[in-house]
């Protein structure tokens, strides 16, 4: 069952595969329309016809969340488009995975620049529009490696970490003008990102053992939440941090 969200108008970004199009995919299903942005066009535009197939109403857009110019562009164009914009979904990601000694420079500068720095500029962008919007919504999608320690992932939790900081951030400072401002940490989530892992039998299994359901979880996991966040029926909910890992931190704790 979706929540309502007919009307609303929601950008999405890394919405070419994953988590990404199954949060398209879900606000769509409500009533969204929605601005599906991703660095491959090509699986952007199969996303947004996938919308429109089911009567939704979608635009593909091709844009790097890590440039200026196409955060812009990609925002001018959502705005132009649907006559405003409502809900902006900071999704898109790349992985990481490296010892710290041996992490080099580029890799640094390639990771934040998408997880962290692409974030603030989408939401900087964005942010005008959310205010006029006098329901705005804005959900991040950071991990559960942003909480806890985890080996061979320092720069990749470095930026989640930060995202979720400023997650915190902005649900204080926009919160008088009506935007709600959280955060999504998903955790073992079957994904191409996770795929090259999961190709290791031996990983997978520890995985699994690690999770308390036994179980990965699957892109409609965070697409659910993200929904809810989206809705009316959040309206007095920020600054909340929603972990979706089958109990996986609870109990490494």
């Amino acid at each position: 069952m979706s929540v309502e969200l007919k009307g609303v108008r929601a950008l999405v970004t890394g919405a070419g595969s994953g988590i990404g199009k199954a949060i398209a995919r879900r606000l769509a299903a409500g009533g969204c329309r929605v601005a599906a942005t991703d660095v491959q066009q090509e699986r952007v535009s199969e996303v947004a016809g996938m919308i429109r197939d089911r009567g939704g109403d979608a635009l593909a857009i091709r844009a790097d969340v890590a440039s200026q110019e196409d955060v812009d562009r990609m925002t001018a164009e959502t705005v132009s488009a649907f006559g405003g914009l409502d809900v902006v979904v900071n999704n898109a990601g790349v992985g990481s995975a490296a010892f710290i000694e041996s992490v080099q420079d580029p890799e640094i500068e390639r990771v934040f620049g998408v997880n962290l720095v692409g974030v603030i500029r989408v939401t900087r962008a964005a942010t005008p529009h959310l205010k006029e919007s006098g329901r705005g919504r804005i959900v991040n999608v950071a991990s559960v490696e942003g909480i806890r320690g985890s080996g061979l992932l320092p720069v990749y939790s470095a930026t989640k970490a930060g995202v979720i900081g400023m997650t915190r951030a902005n649900a204080v400072e926009l919160a008088r003008f009506g935007v709600t401002v959280n955060a999504v940490c998903p955790g073992p989530i079957q994904t191409e990102m996770l795929s090259p892992l999961l190709a290791d039998e031996q990983y997978h299994r520890k995985l699994i053992k690690g999770v308390p359901m036994r179980r990965l979880g699957v892109p409609e996991d965070v697409a659910g939440a993200v929904a809810f966040f989206a809705s009316e029926e959040s309206s007095f909910i920020t600054g909340n941090v929603l972990v979706i890992d089958g109990g996986m931190t609870v109990k490494a704790l």
